[in-house]
């Protein structure tokens, strides 16, 4: 799918024209265009993203972990997860991937070690 959106003017709310391209138009299709011309817009008239709060929490898993004692480690990253897991809006194993700086798979493996150690 490729979206397109034009401004005429700057001082507008949305954009005057948006282009949809995709193999078939569907409801599903029209609701994931709507999202990229929010982010479009947000972005053009420089406010946060629709992705501003994922960063923010992937900031926050950031200052936590670094704060976590070596001998409690397991236990405070058991506990990160299920904050954030907790909170529903963002996926818990991702965010820790981007804020740990490794792959998802290696986050798991982590979790489930931690599972085993706190048990």
């Amino acid at each position: 799918m490729n979206v397109s959106a034009e401004w005429d003017d700057p001082a507008s709310e949305g954009p005057q024209r948006v282009t949809v391209t995709a193999g078939e138009i569907t409801s599903r299709t029209l609701r994931r265009a709507g999202r990229l011309v929010d982010e479009m817009t947000a972005e053009f008239h420089e406010m946060p993203s629709v992705g501003a709060y994922r960063v923010m929490v992937r900031q926050y898993a950031e200052d936590r972990l670094a704060e976590l004692p070596a001998d409690g480690f397991h236990r405070g990253l058991l506990d990160l997860y299920h904050k954030i897991d907790d909170d529903g809006r963002v996926e818990p194993v991702a965010t820790l991937a981007a804020a740990m700086r490794m792959p998802e798979e290696s986050v798991r493996a982590c979790l489930r070690v931690a599972r085993q150690r706190v048990a």
